[in-house]
């Protein structure tokens, strides 16, 4: 049976951990990852740990630069063991993220159909290079639509729907998030948000 650490009361939230830390940017996923499951992290390594843990993964999760233990522990007079201990008990009870080929495909998507809704939003659609270009390779089928669009233009058939790509670029956003979080964090911050 592993060692308990008992901390007193006076442990630090998530929300001051990632203010001291200048980590805001983490905040809700860092409370749903404590949420779920830094309890059961902070009975075998202690409360700053857990928390501290829940922030670290909360960074290498999201797009922002990971927060080291190291820097942590520093700042919080805490051990780094104890912090990759507690992270360690935390990711072993998440859902993991996607490969990191598939997250860099999404990202690439995204970043096409952002470009793409920014053309349309500025009728410059027809501005755009396409065959051949870094558009074609990260995202073919948005490409065959565009063009499709670019061509019609004087025609009664539809071309790319502004409401529809921006309802687009949502859907692909929400993916890349649940590629990044993994299934459960993805659901547990979706609720954290939400409250």
């Amino acid at each position: 049976m592993g060692q308990r650490h008992v901390e007193p009361g006076d442990a630090p939230t998530i929300e001051q951990v990632t203010r001291r830390l200048e980590a805001e940017d983490v905040a809700d996923v860092a409370r749903a990852t404590f949420d779920c499951v830094g309890e059961l992290a902070a009975l075998e390594c202690g409360s700053t740990a857990a928390a501290l843990a829940a922030c670290r993964l909360a960074s290498r999760r999201t797009r922002r630069e990971p927060l080291t233990c190291e820097r942590m522990a520093d700042t919080f007079d805490v051990d780094p063991e104890h912090v990759a201990d507690a992270e360690a008990t935390i990711a072993s009870y998440l859902t993991p993220p996607a490969d990191a080929d598939d997250v860099r495909a999404l990202r690439r998507t995204l970043i096409v159909a952002h470009e793409l809704l920014d053309a349309v939003e500025r009728d410059r659609l027809h501005a755009l290079e396409l065959p051949g270009s870094y558009l074609a390779d990260a995202a073919p089928w948005l490409l065959g639509r565009t063009q499709r669009s670019i061509e019609s233009r004087d025609d009664d058939r539809r071309g790319l729907d502004e409401d529809e790509l921006r309802a687009h670029v949502e859907r692909l956003e929400a993916d890349l998030e649940l590629a990044r979080l993994g299934t459960l964090l993805y659901a547990d911050v979706d609720d954290v948000r939400g409250e």
